[in-house]
């Protein structure tokens, strides 16, 4: 196993749809022990092959506890075959380091996917973490960003200036946010990201 090097915003391959799969051998098996590593490695819960340059169609997720063995799971060519509901809750990305805001994810999804054997799984996931690592993961192989399903485009953009991803006016987006936090009313308030409590996603 070994720690392979991160993409970060606006790496070209973080927008680029992956390739399918289709040959189960031992390098699939080291790219996704090494993405495993990668991921313990920066403390996330989700990292999918796109993150470290290869537009493949696998991603990793280990949603256990501190004090709970770890529980990685792979997915190879994972497709969403149901979903329901609305799920809101702030999310990190390991290609957007100390970027959170609010995502608006599913509540309920069905996945197939296949192992590292290429046999297919069918799994539920429904109002937790793993449900929300699941569609950030499977966007990344999509070429798709959380940047663009936050909750509030606003927030999002003041995280993005905040922390250099791209330009433009704090205090003015932080304004904009107070404003719109407002007008909204205190049950539709925007949340401020509490970052040593939020995962980090993938």
């Amino acid at each position: 196993m070994a720690k392979l090097r991160l993409k970060y915003y606006p790496e070209q391959v973080l927008m680029q749809k992956a390739k399918k799969v289709t040959t189960f051998d031992s390098s699939v098996r080291k790219l996704a022990n090494d993405m495993l590593e990668t991921m313990y490695e920066e403390n996330g819960v989700g990292l999918a092959a796109p993150q470290v340059g290869v537009s493949k169609r696998i991603m990793v997720i280990d949603v256990s506890g501190e004090d709970e063995p770890n529980t990685p799971i792979v997915f190879i060519n994972p497709q969403i075959v149901e979903k329901e509901g609305s799920l809101i809750g702030l999310e990190g990305c390991l290609s957007f380091p100390n970027v959170f805001f609010e995502v608006r994810r599913f509540d309920r999804i069905v996945v197939k996917y296949q192992n590292l054997s290429g046999k297919d799984v069918k799994m539920v996931a429904q109002g937790d973490l793993l449900c929300r690592a699941i569609q950030h993961e499977i966007d990344h192989l999509d070429g798709e960003l959380f940047i663009n399903k936050a909750v509030s485009p606003t927030a999002a953009d003041l995280e993005l200036v905040k922390n250099g991803f791209i330009a433009g006016d704090v205090e003015a987006l932080e304004l904009e946010l107070e404003l719109a936090n407002s007008n909204q009313g205190a049950g539709a308030t925007i949340k401020i990201p509490d970052k040593d409590k939020t995962p980090v996603v993938g």
